[in-house]
């Protein structure tokens, strides 16, 4: 009897045993499944979905569709393998095999079709049907004198736009991307610029060569009367126009700017054209009783914020003895909205407004179109006295300009002064209106300009208007006053503001990353697209207690700074601009040490975890924008073994990009005061010999 008890009760503990194995192994596949349908990785599925069927996933490709099988995730040999079902079918499916790095991401590394697909794919009509699309693209290539590379962007426009129509719609497709191809800043047209691999300067010359390009006898830029145009599509903040400002970085990035050969020099006067297709764009798209207000529509239409920190004492010229700012200038956007970094749109297109009208300010209100179809351009047939507009008109920026923002990156601090501010000769006409109206000298200079409307935007616009015509020269000479005693140049809204409403105590700190630079006190930062760039980055060195830092041909020690200049800046807020554009992007990001030991010493922030109160706030930075945009959901920091953060990733879920990128690199060369001492002097000798040798660092580029 005891002997059947015994075996009784090993079998239930067998049982027992088995069922136990089998609720783990079903859970531990739960947790594998919920991994693998993560839709933060979804796009690896759609990349191999598409390098096997070029139009997958439109409705002009065999795959339309697909399921994840669950039932077929499983872990063999530390890498995942599932199947994807092909358009609700089991015969069509795809076998992929998965593996993670050291931080768990997931990538393919094998992915094999089943013989039914693979016979849909070789299907005769379909690949008919490819070759189709092939030969209209080298058609395009040939014809606009493009490379091979922009091929599979034209197959990615069919794949993109038949994602959205019906399959019997492709030829009319085709035709529709032929004629897209030859409008600038198109869909299609920014996609080939975008891929192109021609050095930027053949793919600069290109665009001047599509559009017909020609520099008449009085130095203005004319256009082809057959050349092709702007898209009517191609708004201010359009992907064209980043990628347009990076290839002119990236060709034009010395000193010398873009003045060293023809195209170059075309290059600035085709601004102007920017310009001018920027404010057709806004007065055709938007309603508004001016075009401030349509401006200010269009920005809440597409979500883009206005940045009004930039000065403008160049668009308030006079000819006579100046009284106070008439203009206020916008750029936009104020940080960027294109890809997480690299590629940056700020403050690329600019508007001047009148003040008192809401009207642009710019030259095209001015200049006359001959019967030919030609702009008029001749400095004799304008008038001195009419050329307000000309001399104050607005000028989309190569360069980044910084105004008030954090989001410049120290490779760039002067690409704004040498691509923008130094430029080649402009137009006869604005020649002789620049001689004549006189731009005022800024305030902190010993002048009598500051910018009305600043940081506080249209609050100092509104402020300002309210002040009675009769009034607002003796406010105004108040207004200078205040910022000679105060070194304040926030706008004037704030000069009210600060002078009845004293502002509160600093907020206690709390132990954050940003927390951790500031008590090392000594560190460097490198850009990570700099380096991707250039190969290589010498970044930028700070001393944050003595406010002193040195890097990208600039330094500022002991309240002076070497190898550029402050604007309307003061030294300190140069200073806090530059420290910012690390320490904003790191604020409130716990450093919990026992996490970071315990990950190879690294640590995964979920932003939306800790930067929720920073939603819907505005913002100086682009890291930040980029989290308010919903393009960058992590960050991931990499420490030494002193929890000294030394590389700082973000992963991005945007339009243009998926997965992880590096941001910065940071690193502690400075052991004491002394090292940071010795070495900024060092490098403060360096820009002062340059700045007595121009011409050598001109030899070293070139």
């Amino acid at each position: 009897m005891k002997k059947v008890i015994l075996q009784y009760l090993a079998s239930a503990l067998t049982v027992i045993l088995i069922l136990g194995l089998v609720v783990s192994n079903r859970q531990r596949n739960q947790s594998l499944v919920k991994k693998v349908k993560d839709p933060e990785i979804s796009y690896i599925y759609q990349d191999s979905l598409e390098n096997l069927d070029k139009l997958a996933l439109s409705h002009a490709g065999v795959i339309q569709s697909y399921q994840l099988d669950d039932l077929s995730v499983r872990k063999e040999d530390g890498k995942i393998r599932l199947v994807l079902h092909v358009n609700h079918s089991y015969d069509m499916q795809l076998n992929l095999v998965l593996k993670a790095d050291i931080y768990g991401d997931l990538s393919v590394v094998q992915a094999t079709p089943s013989k039914a697909l693979k016979l849909a794919l070789e299907d005769e009509s379909y690949q008919k049907q490819l070759a189709l699309i092939s030969q209209k693209a080298d058609a395009i290539m040939a014809r606009d004198h493009w490379d091979p590379a922009i091929k599979p962007a034209y197959v990615a426009q069919v794949r993109s736009k038949m994602k959205k129509t019906s399959p019997t719609q492709l030829d009319k497709v085709l035709q529709n991307i032929d004629q897209e191809s030859k409008e600038i800043g198109s869909d299609t047209y920014t996609a080939f610029f975008q891929a192109s691999q021609l050095s930027n300067h053949d793919k600069l010359d290109l665009v001047m060569t599509h559009m017909q390009v020609y520099v008449d006898k009085y130095q203005f830029l004319q256009l082809g009367k057959s050349g092709y145009k702007f898209s009517k599509k191609l708004e201010p903040t359009s992907p064209f126009y980043s990628y347009f400002r990076e290839a002119i970085i990236e060709t034009y990035h010395t000193d010398l700017g873009l003045g060293i050969d023809d195209l170059g020099i075309k290059l600035h006067l085709f601004r102007s054209w920017i310009d001018k297709q920027s404010m057709d764009y806004i007065r055709t798209n938007y309603k508004g009783k001016t075009d401030l207000d349509k401006l200010l529509a269009y920005s809440k239409d597409k979500k883009i914020k206005l940045d009004y920190t930039t000065g403008a004492s160049y668009h308030n010229r006079s000819l006579g003895d100046f009284t106070y700012p008439q203009n206020m200038k916008i750029q936009l956007p104020q940080t960027s909205v294109m890809d997480p970094y690299g590629v940056s749109n700020s403050r690329f297109i600019e508007f001047i407004v009148n003040i008192d009208t809401g009207k642009f300010v710019s030259e095209w209100n001015v200049y006359k179109t001959k019967k030919d179809g030609s702009i008029d351009s001749n400095p004799k047939h304008y008038k001195i006295e009419d050329g307000s507009d000309i001399a104050d008109t607005d000028s989309a920026n190569y360069g980044l300009s910084k105004g008030l923002n954090t989001d410049l990156p120290a490779y760039l601090n002067n690409s704004h002064t040498y691509l923008d501010v130094r430029h080649p000769a402009d137009n006869a006409i604005r020649r002789k209106m620049v001689r004549k109206w006189q731009n005022p000298k800024n305030v902190l200079n010993g002048g009598r300009y500051a910018d009305i409307v600043k940081k506080g935007g249209l609050k100092d616009l509104e402020t300002w208007r309210q002040v009675k015509t009769e009034d607002r020269l003796q406010v105004y000479n108040a207004y200078l006053d205040y910022i000679r005693s105060n070194f304040v140049l926030n706008g004037f809204d704030s000069f009210y503001q600060e002078s009845y409403k004293p502002q509160g105590g600093d907020k206690k700190k709390n132990e954050t990353l940003d927390n951790v630079f500031i008590a090392k006190n000594f560190y460097r930062v490198r850009d990570a697209y700099a380096i991707k760039l250039y190969r290589q980055d010498e970044g930028m060195s700070f001393d944050v207690a003595g406010q002193r830092l040195f890097g990208s041909n600039i330094a500022i020690k002991d309240g002076i700074l070497y190898g550029s200049s402050l604007g309307d800046l003061t030294i300190e807020a140069y200073f806090q601009g530059e420290l910012s554009y690390l320490l904003v992007a790191t604020q409130k990001l716990p450093v919990d040490k026992n996490r970071i030991k315990s990950n190879h010493y690294s640590q995964d922030i979920t932003l939306k975890k800790v930067w929720s109160s920073l939603e819907g706030q505005g913002s100086f930075n682009s890291i930040i924008t980029q989290f308010q945009d919903k393009d960058l959901l992590k960050l991931r920091i990499s420490y030494n073994k002193d929890f000294l953060p030394t590389k700082i990733q973000g992963f991005y879920n945007s339009q243009t990009f998926n997965g992880w990128r590096d941001l910065f690199y940071i690193d502690y060369p400075y052991r004491d005061q002394e090292a940071f001492n010795q070495a900024q002097d060092a490098y403060i000798e360096r820009i002062q010999y340059m700045e007595a040798h121009p011409e050598e660092e001109a030899g070293e580029c070139g």
